[in-house]
Parts: C-alpha cells; sequence; structure tokens
C-alpha cells in the first residue's frame, strides 16, 4: 500500500527522501524549500513529490538529480531568480545519468536579466531544464517562461514533451543533441523574445549533432508553433552542425514532423539537413507579418537537404517545398503551396496577432487545401485560443501567459516560506551554450541594415561540407533584391547561429570582400573562420583585417597573433598565441570574440579556448565602417555583434564546442 507524506520544511523534505524506498508520496505545503539535490536516489518504484494545494505550489530555486531514478515532480514551481553576474545559460534544473523521471503539471519559471547594463536586459536568461546522460525522462503540461533556452536533452534516450505551454523564450525552445526516441506532441510553443542587439538566433525546436551523433526515432506531432506577438524564429531545425554528412554516422534516422501548425515570419519552417527516412507531412507551415524582415527571408518554407534518403513531403501548406530534384527514393506530392499574398483566397483569419495576441487561419471550405486534406488538422478543429486547445486536451496550463519582453516576473506563488533547513549537496553545474558560438550551424536572421541577396533567402550553404547542389536550394525559387545587381562580384550571404555568414569559397581568390555594414557602433563583436593552410605554407598571412579595429593573423612561424583595437597599446600591440599547429593540412575553425564592455576577449580554435584576456581597455566602436580582408587560407567567414563566451571553468559539456 502506498505511503502518503506530508512534509512543511526542506529538513523535513531531507528526512522524508531519506527514508522513503519506493511507491510513496511526498506532499509539500507551499513555500520555497530552497535546493534540492538527489545523489544516488534509485527507489525501487515511482516516488512522488507534489505540492499538498495545487493552488499554492511549493518551489524549489534549484534541483540536480544525478544518478537517480523513479522520481516524479508533480505541481511544482521551478522558481529561477536572476543574479547580477548569471551567465546567459545559468542551469539551476537540471537531471543527469538518471532514468525514469517526470516532471508534470509544473512551471518552470525563469526570470528576466535586469540592472547588468548589458544588451540582455528585459530577455529571459538562464536554461529552464537540463537533461544529459539519461533515459525515460517525460514533461508533461507543464509551462516554461523567461528562459534563455527552455530545455535542452543531451546523450539521452527516451525523451518526451507532450502538451506543455513554451513561452517568452529568448533563445531556443526545445534542444536536443544526440537524443534517440525523442517526441514532442502537443506543445503550444509561442512568442519568443529575443535580446535587442545581441544577435540572438531563435529555433522552437533544435534537432543537434553537434556531439557528432544523430538522433533517431524523432516524433515532432500536433504542435502549435506561433510568433505570436513576439520575434520571428526558426521554427523546427535540423542543422549540419558543421559535421560532414556523408559520414552515417552524424545522420538521423527515422523522422515524423507531422500536422503541426506553424505562424512565423522566418524563411525556415521546417528545415532539416543530414537525414535517413523522413516524412513531413499534413504541416501547415504559414506566414505572418515580421516588420524587421523583408523579402522572401521571412516566407516560411519547408527545405530538406537533397542529399538525404528515403524522403516523403505530402500533403503540407506552405509556400516552397526545397530539395527535391528528382531522387529516386523520395516522395514529393499532394502539397498545397500558397503564397501570402494569396491567403485571402484560401484562408479565413480566426485570429491575428494584431488583435487578438495570436494567430489562427482556418482552411476555406472547398479551397485546394481543403480538396487534397493538406495541411494540419488542429488549424481547422481549435477554436478559442490555443491555450484552451491545452485545457480541452486534459492539460492545465498554470498561468496564464505572458509575452516577451515585458521586465516582470511573475509572482511566487509559494507563500509563508518554511525553514530551510539543510540542503543536500549541490552537484549541478552551469552549463554552457549548445552550439551558439560554433560558426555555421545555424541560422538567424541579419540585421536589418544588412543589404539582403539572393543567397539570404536560401538555406545555408555553409552548415556543412556539401556540394553546392545539395546545400542551396535553386536560387531561381526566391526573389532577387536589388542589392543583388550592385555588387560586381557577390559573396553569398547565409545566416548561421546569431551571425551574418560569408561565404567566401565560391570565389578566385580571396582579398578584400568590402564593408558588412552595420557593425561599426557594436560593442561586441564575434567572428570566426574556417581555414586550411598545408605545412609548405610558411608565409606570414592575414587571415582576417579590419585595419585599425580588428585582426587576425599568422606569423611565418605558424603562430596565431589576435589584434583589437584598444586605449592601453593600440591595435598594433597584438596577443600571440604559439604552438597550434595551424599549418598541417587540416581544416580549423579559429573563432575571436571581444567586448568592450566587460574588456574581454577570446580566442577559440576549433572549439577550444587558447587565449581569454582581461586585462587590457578594448574600445573599438563608434568608428567608420572599414573594409574587410579575407586572406587565402579562409573557406568561410562569419561575423556577429555578439561576443558570447565560454566559461573556461571546468564543465562537463564542454565537448559540446569540440
Amino acid at each position: 500500500m502506498s505511503t502518503t507524506i506530508t512534509v512543511t520544511s526542506a529538513a523535513e523534505l531531507n528526512q522524508a527522501l531519506s527514508q522513503v524506498t519506493g511507491g510513496e508520496t511526498i506532499l509539500l505545503a507551499a513555500g520555497n524549500y530552497g535546493k534540492l539535490s538527489l545523489n544516488g536516489k534509485q527507489f525501487s518504484s515511482n516516488v512522488t513529490i507534489k505540492s499538498a494545494d495545487p493552488n499554492a505550489s511549493a518551489s524549489f530555486s534549484e534541483v540536480h538529480l544525478n544518478g537517480a531514478s523513479n522520481v516524479t515532480f508533480d505541481t511544482i514551481k521551478f522558481d529561477y531568480t536572476y543574479s547580477s553576474g548569471d551567465y546567459h545559460f545559468q542551469n539551476k534544473f537540471s537531471v543527469t545519468n538518471s532514468s525514469n523521471i517526470t516532471f508534470q503539471n509544473s512551471n518552470f519559471d525563469g526570470d528576466f536579466a535586469s540592472g547588468t547594463g548589458t544588451s540582455a536586459d528585459g530577455t529571459g536568461y538562464g536554461t529552464g531544464l537540463m537533461i544529459s546522460g539519461s533515459n525515460n525522462i517525460d514533461v508533461i503540461n507543464t509551462e516554461f517562461s523567461k528562459w534563455w533556452k527552455g530545455a535542452i536533452a543531451l546523450n539521452s534516450d527516451g525523451v518526451s514533451f507532450t502538451g506543455n505551454d513554451v513561452h517568452s523564450i529568448r533563445s531556443d525552445g526545445l534542444v536536443f543533441d544526440n537524443v534517440d526516441n525523442i517526441l514532442v506532441e502537443n506543445n503550444y510553443i509561442h512568442d519568443f523574445g529575443g535580446a535587442a542587439g545581441a544577435g540572438d538566433h531563435r529555433d522552437m525546436i533544435q534537432i543537434q549533432r553537434a556531439n557528432g551523433s544523430g538522433s533517431d526515432n524523432i516524433t515532432i506531432r500536433n504542435n502549435v508553433f506561433d510568433m505570436g506577438q513576439g520575434d520571428y524564429t526558426q521554427t523546427i531545425w535540423f542543422g549540419g552542425d558543421g559535421k560532414d554528412l556523408s559520414d552515417p554516422n552524424v545522420l538521423h534516422h527515422n523522422v515524423l514532423i507531422e500536422g503541426n501548425v506553424i505562424y512565423n515570419g522566418h524563411l525556415h519552417g521546417i528545415s532539416v539537413y543530414g537525414v535517413d527516412g523522413i516524412t513531413i507531412t499534413k504541416n501547415s507551415v504559414l506566414h505572418v507579418d515580421e516588420k524587421t524582415q523583408t523579402g522572401g527571408i521571412e516566407i516560411p518554407l519547408i527545405f530538406v537537404s537533397n542529399g538525404s534518403k528515403n524522403v516523403t513531403i505530402t500533403q503540407n501548406i506552405t509556400s516552397q517545398v526545397l530539395g527535391h530534384n528528382g531522387q529516386p527514393d523520395w516522395n514529393v506530392g499532394n502539397n498545397v503551396l500558397i503564397k501570402p499574398t494569396e491567403y485571402d483566397q484560401h484562408f479565413t483569419y480566426q485570429a491575428t496577432a494584431q488583435t487578438d495576441g495570436y494567430n489562427q487561419y482556418v482552411v476555406i471550405p472547398g479551397s485546394p487545401a481543403d480538396l487534397a486534406n493538406a495541411g494540419s488538422d488542429l488549424a481547422n478543429s481549435i477554436t478559442g485560443p490555443y491555450i484552451d486547445w491545452l485545457k480541452n486536451n486534459g492539460y492545465t496550463v498554470i498561468s496564464a501567459p505572458s509575452q516577451p519582453n515585458t521586465g516582470t516576473s511573475q509572482p511566487n506563488i509559494g507563500v509563508n516560506p518554511p525553514d530551510t533547513g539543510t540542503s543536500q549537496p549541490d552537484t549541478g553545474t552551469s552549463q554552457p551554450d549548445t552550439g551558439e558560438t560554433q560558426t555555421g550551424t545555424e541560422t538567424s536572421p541579419p540585421a536589418t541594415e544588412q543589404p539582403q541577396t539572393e543567397a539570404e533567402a536560401t538555406p545555408p550553404a555553409t552548415e556543412q561540407p556539401q556540394t553546392e547542389a545539395e546545400a542551396t536550394p535553386p536560387a531561381t525559387e526566391l526573389p532577387q533584391t536589388e542589392a543583388e545587381t550592385e555588387v560586381e562580384e557577390p559573396v553569398n550571404i547565409a545566416e548561421p547561429e546569431g551571425e551574418l555568414m560569408i561565404d567566401i569559397s565560391n570565389q578566385d581568390s580571396r582579398g578584400n570582400i568590402g564593408k558588412v555594414l552595420g557593425y561599426s557602433d557594436a560593442e561586441e563583436i564575434a567572428f570566426s573562420v574556417e581555414m586550411t593552410r598545408d605545412e609548405e605554407d610558411t608565409g606570414a598571412e592575414r587571415l582576417i583585417w579590419n585595419h585599425s579595429n580588428f585582426g587576425l593573423k599568422l606569423t611565418k612561424k605558424g603562430h596565431l597573433v589576435a589584434k583589437v583595437d584598444n586605449n592601453d597599446g593600440g591595435f598594433r600591440d597584438g596577443y600571440k598565441i604559439k604552438n597550434l599547429d595551424l599549418n598541417d593540412g587540416e581544416t580549423h575553425q579559429v573563432t575571436m570574440m571581444v567586448d568592450q564592455n566587460t574588456d574581454r576577449l577570446q580566442v577559440l580554435v576549433d572549439g577550444a579556448v587558447v587565449l581569454d584576456e582581461t586585462e587590457t581597455d578594448f574600445d573599438f566602436a563608434g568608428g567608420r565602417e572599414r573594409d574587410w580582408y579575407v586572406g587565402d587560407s579562409v573557406e568561410t567567414f562569419g561575423i556577429g555583434d555578439d561576443a558570447d563566451f565560454l566559461d573556461t571553468s571546468s564543465n562537463p559539456y564542454s565537448d559540446l564546442f569540440a
């Protein structure tokens, strides 16, 4: 017979956890229980930790499970409060090397950064939930709001998110990397808000392979994705993460993307690289107006890299389907392609963000989409707000959704905080960005002042070493802009992860590539190159050069030198990094990031930090635009205005940057 234990303090909770063996329910009186660490707690059957009163939730400021099994959290508030100095990837709630863990009917309540003097003020900070090395993890009927990233799952098996409300996120909603058996179903993911000027990329769902392995058995089904009153995002994104997609080990297998409704203002509605076995069917991938985006880049489409195998794309409503070039193992048909200018002929507008705060387009009976039975059934079956849809499917919404960037936190539900007692030792560690600093792994819309070219509206050619045909959908399918015709030798501009990526691989020679507009006033700069040099290339070389502002060069002896304008020694003085062996014929990624507000310079080579300088008074913002020079050894060049430094302290997830 199951046992119920009621506790009123953290001390009583710790005492109860030391005695239970399996099958018990621990009811928590309302209040803040501080920090909880469950190390090695492997119960024989499920132990439930639950608020005694669902209308007065118990809360935790930090929870870490390490080597635990058979634990359910029910009606709990996981409450993060921003503190000055916190990293944007701060992680207070984690599941590591654990199994059979459930979070249900709960609230992962993040916080907006404030008072930091950074461009991230007023936007989400921290990661809601970090899952690593674990199996059978379920997140059900739970709210995630006001985070940098909602939830991240790494190196795990059996992770499901069902019936959740994910909103007011600065960067990514749900991230999976090397996770098999993923289920994302019946979620409402909406209203993301980036940090102004920080160059954030945003993906509502991202499937990565940064750990060097693909994921198998992925189902993304019957979700509502809505830009709402927030910022544009990429919606469902399977990037290349810089991997060689001819390597079968990095391919994703057995993917189903079905029945989703997408309302967004970015090209990448459903974009997938490197997959063997995928079905994309009955999705509605629709455009909503995004004032800071222009041209084809804001019209969502469906794209699968044409090197993918065993592909089925049928009965979707979208603007374009790209990647199909007659491959014999592809089945593409019965998709209804509708331009936004034609929407009035095909949809009635049950709700729009401008008037209702959310978007809801209903297919007109007798229209081509209706006759083809195309698009998501959700679009026509849901009446009223999507929050009500969750409720009608048996999910209880914890609180009304807040809009992004409001600058206010949700109030603490708990009252009369209990005695904190003695908490178990903390096992959690702060987690790093899961790939944001990796050039060429993501796409983000460029700043509005950037001139757009045809390739901007094209899934990026620099994601991975693919053939040109595979990496870039046909240029003629996307609109040309006036800016293209003004460039004698136009470079290809794509948009990976928070950066403007300039692909110079198609140019006959390197040299002066001209100005990259919009960065002269930036107080943070990050640029990254992929470069290859052989042993016989013994001469000095400027890899990247922006006169009197930034420089990255190799000396005759092969040393790497970083140069940034500053108030101490000036631009002439640089920082020499020896013994890197960059003349080995291999391709290396070199990244330099600098922030003149915090006076920090960091250089990475192949994901490893080789320089972390904090003793110089850097001063480079506010100068005039200068031309950029690219060396002959450089294959790709990306630049952004977000210096997303790596934490150089010991971190179990540092391999994400390799």
